[in-house]
């Protein structure tokens, strides 16, 4: 049975005012690279398993600098379930990566030096594998944004439709 549908696009969180970037119908993820500072997201790159081939997305933000950071994801086992952090007006401030294993992070600063513009996010993703890819903003020196892509249905739905 094949079901085409569109993703549901949660988010984002973030400020809005900076170029958009989209890395929608990706297939599992296997790695996350991040550069963050004390209170800022700096730059963005997923490593995706497409059909068996590994294939590597644009950086987003700036150049991978400062505290960089690789999150291997043991991509046939583990994937994501949820993703939280927090923003301040115009910066994604922190981030962390839940799986079905555990959880990555946080990286960057859950505190930001203005309280009346902090704001923190959860993302739920769910433990079926529904994640379908990242979308956001950036500008020139950092991540400004960041949000999700939930399947509304996933291969393990149709597998128990098969055993019913």
């Amino acid at each position: 049975m094949s079901v085409d549908m569109n993703m549901i696009k949660v988010g984002p969180a973030g400020g809005l005012g900076g170029t958009v970037w989209e890395e929608k119908g990706k297939g599992q993820i296997a790695k996350i690279y991040l550069s963050y500072g004390e209170y800022q997201i700096y730059s963005l790159q997923f490593l995706f398993v497409e059909n068996g081939n590994f294939v590597l997305s644009d950086r987003h933000g700036d150049a991978h600098n400062e505290n960089f950071t690789t999150v291997v994801l043991y991509y046939q086992s583990e994937y994501l379930t949820w993703i939280k952090g927090s923003y301040d007006t115009n910066d994604l401030r922190s981030i962390i990566f839940g799986t079905n294993k555990g959880f990555y992070g946080p990286y960057g600063n859950m505190k930001t030096p203005s309280p009346a513009n902090y704001k923190e996010f959860k993302f739920e993703i769910g433990d079926d594998r529904s994640f379908g890819g990242f979308h956001g903003t950036e500008y020139d020196s950092g991540i400004e944004s960041i949000g999700v892509y939930v399947k509304p249905i996933t291969s393990s739905m149709m597998k128990r439709e098969e055993i019913d």
